[in-house]
């Protein structure tokens, strides 16, 4: 299993590198197409198209460098919203790259929430602060055996593979379920990928995102896979509890996500 396509949102500006970090970096390692999406996720930017059009420069001469096949996008190859922009184009895309800086906004929001619930495919967050520059050496899966718990790990599959260890997490008390009998069940399906993973249990403390920040720090994971859930009413903006926090918050390293 790889990676054949990968789409990811550019923002132009100030601090294009972060967001060029983890496209270039995996597109390389894996061989993988990439379509890069090159406009401001804020409209408000519209009007500086100079910016838009010297990231486009910059990624096509930095993709030409490193021998990576590039489709460059930019806000005049579409009419429609950005949220929809994204979504369609990683519905047939094997992952999804967005980098955030700090914290989303509503425009942030609006690409998340359409890359995430709309595509049926991986999101992976690189945050600016500390982007993904190579396929992580240890993975960390956030494990509650809910569907999109499922989707995460399986799309994450071609890193996990990759990963030097992968570490499969519970976190106790989270929900009314069982997942440390499927968890440990899960470490052997992913022996039986060719992958290295060991369960743990984790406590629930302050909150589910803390004890996963906090685990992957003590164990050195470089990215985070996790299940998304949006809650009723439908096209709301309401996420789970633990998906809702890390949004407010921003990632604490490279996550993966899947709903």
């Amino acid at each position: 299993m790889t990676i054949t396509t990968i789409t990811a949102h550019i923002e132009p500006g100030a601090g294009l590198g972060p967001s060029l970090t983890a496209p270039l970096a995996l597109a390389e390692a894996f061989a993988a197409h990439l379509t890069a999406l090159v406009f401001a996720a804020d409209t408000a930017q519209d009007a500086q198209p100079e910016a838009e059009e010297a990231a486009v420069a910059h990624l096509r001469e930095a993709a030409t460098r490193r021998g990576i096949a590039c489709e460059l996008r930019d806000r005049g190859s579409y009419a429609h919203g950005i949220g929809e922009v994204l979504a369609d184009h990683m519905r047939v895309s094997d992952l999804g790259i967005l980098t955030l800086r700090g914290a989303p906004g509503p425009a942030a929001r609006m690409l998340l929430s359409g890359a995430i619930f709309g595509t049926g495919r991986p999101l992976l967050l690189s945050p600016a602060a500390a982007p993904l520059a190579a396929p992580p050496r240890r993975v960390l899966v956030a494990w509650d055996a809910t569907p999109a718990a499922v989707r995460a790990v399986h799309g994450a599959l071609p890193l996990i593979l990759r990963a030097e260890e992968t570490l499969v997490a519970t976190v106790t008390g989270d929900k009314e379920v069982r997942p440390g009998q499927s968890g440990i069940a899960l470490t052997r399906l992913l022996a039986r990928h060719g992958a290295t993973a060991r369960f743990l249990t984790l406590p629930q403390g302050a909150g589910v995102l803390p004890a996963l920040a906090a685990a992957a720090m003590e164990h050195g994971a470089e990215m985070l896979a996790m299940g998304a859930v949006r809650h009723a009413p439908l096209h709301s903006m309401l996420f789970g509890s633990a998906t809702r926090d890390l949004l407010d918050r921003g990632p604490p390293l490279p996550l993966l996500l899947a709903a």
